[in-house]
């Protein structure tokens, strides 16, 4: 397995968290990266970045570079898999929401147009405090409160270590319900 890269300008803790847990993986703030053989490519956009001007940036970054992902893992928001309705995506991210799905759909439909195995993590907004989570499958209903971030560090790690959720988009929800 090669590295495993981060694309991130998130202004939480989620990568120097996933650093403690794969201390080889490297860190950019954009995709001006030069990939290596074998690299895994998690792009960890906040839910409010213009994701479906950067996954342009993504698709540049393909056609340049000599070495392709082995996988690409995004993160995303609900609502973009037929699993959260418009009303609940708005309780977590306010008037915006309507535009925030349209920008991660467009983002997601083209990393699936990549042919580049990949994984889709939809995440509702994230909390410092531990949750009980589960995964859900696209489809799946997504409502409830705030996922912590530790326990989204731990589904990273196995969607970036393993092939499991391959070619997939799941969802990590509380599983304690909340808003």
């Amino acid at each position: 397995m090669g590295r495993v890269v981060l694309i991130d300008n998130r202004d939480d803790e989620l990568v120097s968290k996933l650093i403690k847990k794969m201390p080889d993986a490297v860190v950019s703030t954009n995709f001006k990266v030069q990939l290596q053989s074998g690299d895994i490519l998690c792009w960890l956009p906040k839910p409010n970045d213009y994701v479906d001007d950067e996954v342009q940036e993504l698709a540049d970054l393909i056609d340049q570079s000599v070495f392709l992902p082995t996988k690409i893992v995004m993160l995303s928001i609900p609502g973009t898999a037929d699993d959260a309705s418009l009303e609940q995506v708005g309780k977590w991210y306010g008037k915006s929401a309507r535009t925030m799905i349209m920008m991660h759909q467009y983002a997601v439909k083209m990393i699936d147009e990549f042919e580049i195995p990949y994984t889709i993590v939809r995440v509702p907004p994230l909390t410092v405090a531990n949750t009980e989570t589960k995964i859900t499958a696209e489809g799946q209903a997504m409502d409830g409160g705030k996922v912590g971030i530790d326990q989204l560090v731990l589904l990273l790690q196995t969607v970036l270590k393993t092939n499991r959720y391959l070619n997939q988009s799941i969802g990590i929800v509380n599983s304690k319900g909340g808003q």
